[in-house]
């Protein structure tokens, strides 16, 4: 009998074909000819992958056999594809209760796990099977790493879940609150996870407000990238700063797949949020100017400016300007949070001046009676 497959510089294709020899050849009920779609070929192999753990062969061999389907799986094709791909697999695996395999099990389950994306939906029932495993075997420890671990684990899964089901404002707090939940010593993946959320605030149409991002740990650890900088000009700048960024790292936003486009219009919308910042009366004409817009284009974009409830407002066609009521202001410096704290204890001064305002009523009333 031969070995377990070695691959070298094999297509995926003919490491699948290699993997169905190999089957065959231990007694499993495989056609000959793998079918035209990779994926639904390695659907059919991985159900019968079990036979490996019927026969006579060493711990060795079948680990080196399980691997190489572990080697196929890791990036197949689209996510759904993939994440398919790796719990069938991990199903078949954990349920095989048989003591002489259950570290060869183990060992592959948890080997799947680290090298498949932290996003990908999967990721979390294969983590519970190779729990399964490991409560059998007693080796609970080689795969918990503690509390903080999972906790970021699941928090990175919920993440991905939100965004593919286009939940963007709860995928934003669970990637917010996962960042919240590193330190100045994580490194490469709290950095990976920073740059993940600020591409999708970035990128979802539905973010407007950047700022609470400056103050995680992992987005601080970002300072003096490229990233960070197109970061603070959504935080703060206008669209002047954003076309003047793009000139210089036109491959950045190309390689981070954010649209050019899509960047441009917020930071349009963004632009005139701080600009209602500080005055009640904008002009038409400044709006034109700011956001690079033509006269015919003015009102429609108050309308969706409007429409972001961000800035309320009024239009004067008329007087060619608008009136804005509230805003959302972008950032939030020591000197607007004095202008608050000052107008409460206004507010708190004026509610006692009509207490005792009413209090004198009230008694006036009283002895009158």
């Amino acid at each position: 009998m031969a070995g377990p497959p070695t691959f070298i510089e094999l297509t995926r294709e003919e490491q699948a074909l290699e993997l169905r020899s190999y089957l065959r050849s231990i007694g499993a009920t495989l056609q000959e000819k793998a079918t035209d779609n990779i994926e639904e070929d390695m659907k059919e192999i991985i159900s019968k992958c079990d036979a490996c753990l019927k026969t006579d062969l060493s711990n060795a061999d079948i680990e080196s056999f399980l691997c190489s389907i572990v080697s196929v799986i890791i990036g197949i094709g689209a996510v759904d594809v993939e994440s398919n791909l790796v719990t069938a697999f991990s199903q078949i695996l954990s349920k095989h209760e048989e003591e002489r395999f259950s570290n060869t099990i183990l060992k592959t389950l948890w080997l799947l796990h680290g090298t498949v994306d932290p996003k990908l939906p999967a990721r979390f029932q294969l983590y519970s099977d190779i729990i399964d495993v490991a409560k059998r075997n007693k080796q609970l420890l080689l795969v918990y790493t503690g509390i903080d671990s999972l906790n970021k684990s699941l928090l990175r899964q919920l993440h991905s879940a939100l965004i593919e089901n286009e939940h963007s404002e709860l995928a934003a707090e669970v990637m917010i609150e996962l960042l919240r939940n590193y330190t100045a010593d994580d490194g490469k993946q709290a950095k990976d996870d920073a740059k993940r959320c600020i591409i999708s605030a970035i990128a979802d149409p539905k973010t407007f407000l950047f700022e609470p991002l400056l103050s995680l740990t992992p987005v601080i650890s970002l300072q003096n990238s490229p990233l960070h900088e197109l970061l603070v000009i959504f935080v703060s700048g206008n669209l002047t700063n954003y076309l003047d960024f793009y000139k210089g790292h036109k491959d950045l936003i190309k390689s981070l797949a954010l649209d050019h486009q899509a960047n441009i219009h917020k930071m349009k919308l963004l632009t005139v949020m701080s600009l209602t910042e500080d005055s009640s009366i904008i002009t038409f004409e400044t709006i034109q100017q700011q956001v690079q817009i033509s006269a015919e284009q003015v009102e429609p974009f108050l309308l969706e400016l409007f429409g972001t409830k961000f800035v309320r407002g009024r239009m004067d066609q008329a007087a060619k300007k608008v009136n804005i009521s509230s805003t959302m202001y972008r950032t939030f410096s020591k000197q607007r949070w004095q202008m608050l704290r000052n107008s409460f204890f206004s507010w708190r001064s004026c509610l006692s001046v009509i207490e005792e305002g009413m209090k004198t009523v009230v008694s006036n009333s009283q002895t009158s009676i």
